[in-house]
């Protein structure tokens, strides 16, 4: 606060300067769009996933970064086991534009429609060095039009 001298030799006190409502108002909202964007944006980066085809995971060159990718291809046959401790799963899949076939490590449940050789998996992950893919999601495609199959061959 300022203080004004007057001519009689006595201190008086300025009135403060008030900011209006409005100006007040639009501060407050424009803090709040700059917040929430900020958030959609960097939370938006890390919730992609990119999805691409076996072969072009096998083509990738680069390993070193750690990109969220999906991969959506068919279990190779007789690929499928699991770790001494029985926590993780090793497969491999392919998809069917190429003829190669890529090693996957999953960690969790794998229900029984797994096996089925005419499944399409998917699959959200990262490649690690050693050219495996860490998958920390796995999901089956359409699981509904096997399960009845093999629910309408297990009747009497």
């Amino acid at each position: 606060m300022k203080k004004n001298i007057k001519k009689s030799g006595e201190l008086t006190q300025s009135s403060p300067a008030y900011i209006s409502s409005r100006l007040k108002i639009a501060i407050a909202l424009l803090s709040i769009i700059i917040a929430v964007s900020y958030l959609a944006i960097s939370s938006f980066g890390t919730a992609t996933t990119k999805y691409i085809t076996v072969q072009d995971v096998l083509n990738k060159s680069d390993n070193s970064d750690k990109e969220s990718l999906g991969v959506i291809g068919k279990l190779v046959p007789n690929t499928f086991h699991r770790s001494a401790d029985g926590l993780t799963a090793f497969f491999s899949i392919t998809d069917e534009e190429s003829s190669g076939v890529m090693p996957v490590s999953y960690s969790g449940e794998i229900g029984e429609i797994f096996f089925n050789e005419n499944a399409e998996i998917i699959i959200q992950g990262t490649i690690e060095k050693d050219g495996i893919f860490k998958t920390t999601s796995l999901s089956i495609k359409c699981p509904s039009k096997y399960v009845d199959r093999l629910e309408g061959s297990s009747d009497i």
